[in-house]
C-alpha cells in the first residue's frame, strides 16, 4: 500500500508524471518555455536526451540546467512553478517566453525584461491576495541585463506587462482600450502567474521575453507563417542568452531571493 500523499511528494510525483523524468534528474537551475523548438535546440546543444509525457524536459547535468516545456497558459504556469518549488536543490527559474509588443518602441525580435505584470488571469489569486503585485526577482533581472548587454551590446527593453487568460483579445476593442490605458509594454498569458507563484513559494524567478508580434499594428498579429519565421530567426539567440544568464547566476553564487 502506498504512503499517503503530502504536498511535497504530491508535487514531486506530478512533476515526474508530467515530464516522464525521475525527480532526481532535475538540475538546480531551471529554464521553462512554451515551445518544443526550445527543447530540441537545448538537446542538440547539450547532447542530452529529451524526456516527455504531457510536458517535455532535457537535463544537462554538466551545466546544472534543466529545461521544461510546460505548454501554454496560466494554469500550466502555476502547476510547473508549484511543482518546481519542492525541488530540494532548486536555485532559480528563468522563463524564455514570447509576448505581443504593445508599446510603440518595440520591434519584432526585441528582448524584454518584465519589471512587473498585471494579474489579469485567475491562477495567481490562489497564491497571493489580489492587491499584491506580480514582480520578478530583481537580482536575476540585474544579472540578465548584464548578460544581454554583453551579448548583443544593447540595453534590453523593460517595463510592465499584462498577463491575461483571454486568448482572442486582439479583436476586442473594449479590451484593447483597457490595456492602452494601463500603458503596458507587452502582453502574454503566463508571466504574472510565474512571478506570483514564485514569490509566494520563495522561488527566485525572472523572465526573458522575445517580442514575437505587434498585435496592435496593421498586419502585426502573429500568423502561422510569421510564427515560423520568428522561430527560425530568433530562437537560437533567445535560448543561448537564457543559458548564459543561468550560467552567470551560478557563477556569481550570491543570494538572489
Amino acid at each position: 500500500m502506498s504512503s499517503p500523499l503530502r504536498p511535497d511528494n504530491y508535487a514531486r510525483h506530478t512533476l515526474e508524471r508530467y515530464t516522464g523524468s525521475p525527480i532526481k534528474e532535475f538540475c538546480s537551475h531551471i529554464l521553462i518555455c512554451n515551445f518544443h523548438r526550445y527543447i530540441r535546440s537545448f538537446a542538440k546543444i547539450s547532447g542530452k536526451p529529451i524526456l516527455s509525457n504531457n510536458w517535455s524536459v532535457v537535463h544537462d547535468h554538466d551545466a546544472d540546467i534543466s529545461i521544461i516545456n510546460y505548454g501554454v497558459g496560466s494554469p500550466s504556469a502555476g502547476i510547473v512553478m508549484h511543482c518546481l518549488s519542492f525541488l530540494d536543490e532548486l536555485k532559480c527559474v528563468l522563463m524564455l517566453g514570447m509576448c505581443g509588443g504593445i508599446d510603440d518602441s518595440l520591434d519584432i525580435g526585441d528582448l524584454l525584461l518584465p519589471t512587473a505584470s498585471i494579474r489579469d488571469e485567475g491562477t495567481s489569486a490562489h497564491y497571493l491576495p489580489k492587491d499584491v503585485p506580480a514582480l520578478p526577482t530583481f537580482g536575476m533581472n540585474r544579472v540578465a541585463e548584464e548578460v544581454i548587454m554583453q551579448e548583443i551590446n544593447k540595453v534590453p527593453k523593460s517595463g510592465i506587462m499584462h498577463t491575461t487568460d483571454y486568448r482572442m483579445w486582439e479583436f476586442d476593442r473594449e479590451f484593447i482600450d483597457y490595456i492602452l490605458k494601463h500603458r503596458i509594454i507587452a502582453i502574454d498569458m503566463e508571466i504574472a502567474t510565474l512571478f506570483s507563484v514564485g514569490y509566494a513559494l520563495n522561488v527566485p524567478t525572472a523572465a526573458l521575453m522575445l517580442v514575437s508580434d505587434l498585435p496592435l499594428k496593421k498586419g502585426g498579429i502573429k500568423s502561422k507563417d510569421s510564427a515560423s519565421e520568428i522561430f527560425e530567426t530568433y530562437t537560437e539567440q533567445h535560448l543561448d542568452i537564457g543559458i548564459k544568464i543561468l550560467q552567470e547566476v551560478k557563477k556569481q553564487n550570491y543570494p538572489i531571493r
